[in-house]
């Protein structure tokens, strides 16, 4: 789901083809009993905010890493 999110945050199409594979393989882990529908929602969540974090982590850098002389 990570994965996806980057891809769509640069390749908004490429990112349509990993987000509908990444959501056929979420939802064969809650039809074969691996996951629950909890679990997954959460893996979606928590991989969302890490793509958005490495997304945005040159620009923290910049703005909170003092540079040096």
């Amino acid at each position: 789901m990570a994965f996806s999110a980057a891809v769509a945050a640069t390749w908004p199409r490429a990112g349509a083809v990993c987000g509908a594979a990444a959501a056929l393989v979420a939802a064969g882990r809650v039809h074969s009993g691996a996951h629950y529908p909890s679990d997954v929602a959460a893996g979606a969540a928590v991989g969302g905010a890490a793509a958005a974090l490495v997304r945005a982590g040159p620009r923290l850098l910049r703005r909170y890493v003092p540079r040096r002389r």
